[in-house]
């Protein structure tokens, strides 16, 4: 066993470097030859060889077949990852129950899963749900699991933070209690993450995603650093305070609360969208009254952080008339100019940042592995 806090030799490090460069490839496209990875990569075809031996015989790579080149006489052997490699879940937790996926490293799905709400306690539940996903879509370890929940999560200890009036799953999850490498994090952090990596904030030196749904939060990242906070509250503007009541609070006076539950009424905001859609004269009014209020606490952030663009997320918060009045809000109320847009990863964000995040940590995990070996 390697000691993690004792520095590779520099033959191991360089090892280390290439196995993660052909595993890096081998990761996006799947099926390749020891000639295109070092084209690829601009390591020597030697240094290349040397690596697909080592990973082949760790188990992470197997050859697939041989194929002519193209060129007299030339036969390239095709490698891909091994089919026990590994595999990672991602799960989602909020009012409507739990959604799982399980992928290969490589992201290609396996299985899918949705677990409707029980009355379980949610540590109960989640690791029900995580325990059924590993259960399906092949050979191989589970080298990852992640877990969207609709609360904040400390990052320190790893646990749930119980919110006052939060409308979600109650109960404390601790990342130990559900398995071994669960990774664990807010819903909004997730669908941050996931336009970070594929949306609209790939390109964004710094950026806020704002989400509006059930729950109200914002997630801040400055450079490619995500902003936490010291107990992982970072970014609850539904608490901020909107003349003398708190935000949540205040769009709850304008009708767009839930009577039954402490949380907005996503149906009443969408209903609204649709209805000043058509030119309806009250609709407009109240969306434009819903946009201001929601324009000034993020104009409130803007002028604080100065991000080079704010998305709009959730199932409310990405629709075309409800960032159009909060952009006119914001472009008011904010000190300098700022781009207000739609996020552009509308199915499912946070599954899919949970997802991106687990795959990270399997990859991570395999090479560690390799290493070992």
């Amino acid at each position: 066993m390697s000691d993690p806090d004792r520095p590779l030799p520099r033959l191991a490090m360089l090892r280390a470097m290439t196995d993660r460069a052909v595993l890096d490839h081998v990761f996006v496209h799947n099926r390749t030859t020891r000639a295109e990875l070092a084209a690829t990569t601009g390591i020597s075809k030697p240094t290349i060889s040397e690596s697909v031996r080592r990973l082949e015989t760790a188990g992470a790579l197997r050859a697939t077949g041989t194929d002519q080149t193209g060129r007299r006489g030339r036969i390239a052997t095709f490698y891909e990852l091994a089919a026990d490699a590994g595999r990672v879940v991602a799960a989602e937790v909020n009012q409507q129950g739990i959604r799982t996926v399980t992928t290969d490293l490589t992201g290609t799905v396996l299985a899918t899963g949705h677990h409707a709400p029980d009355g379980h306690p949610m540590t109960t539940a989640v690791r029900a749900a995580a325990v059924a996903a590993a259960s399906v879509g092949g050979p191989g370890p589970v080298r990852a699991t992640a877990v969207s929940v609709a609360n904040p999560v400390d990052p320190v200890t790893h646990e749930v933070v119980a919110l006052p009036g939060s409308p979600f799953p109650e109960g404390t999850i601790r990342a130990g209690e559900i398995g071994r490498d669960v990774l664990l994090d807010n819903d909004v952090n997730f669908s941050a993450l996931a336009e970070r990596r594929e949306g609209a904030a790939r390109d964004a030196k710094s950026f806020a995603y704002v989400y509006v749904g059930a729950g109200l939060g914002v997630s801040l990242y400055v450079g490619d650093q995500l902003v936490r906070g010291a107990h992982g509250l970072a970014g609850e503007i539904g608490y901020l305070d909107s003349s003398g009541a708190t935000l949540a609070e205040a769009l709850a006076g304008q009708g767009f609360g839930r009577s039954d539950a402490p949380s907005l009424d996503v149906d009443a905001i969408l209903t609204t969208l649709s209805r000043a859609a058509t030119g309806d004269g009250v609709a407009v009014e109240r969306l434009r009254l819903l946009g201001a209020t929601l324009g000034r606490a993020v104009a409130a952030i803007c002028t604080i952080v100065d991000p080079d663009v704010v998305l709009l997320g959730g199932p409310a918060g990405s629709r075309p008339g409800l960032v159009a009045e909060i952009r006119r809000a914001v472009t008011a109320a904010a000190p300098g100019p700022v781009r207000v847009e739609a996020g552009t990863v509308t199915d499912s964000a946070a599954l899919r940042g949970a997802l991106l995040s687990a795959l990270d940590h399997g990859r991570d995990a395999l090479l560690a592995e390799v290493a070992e070996s």
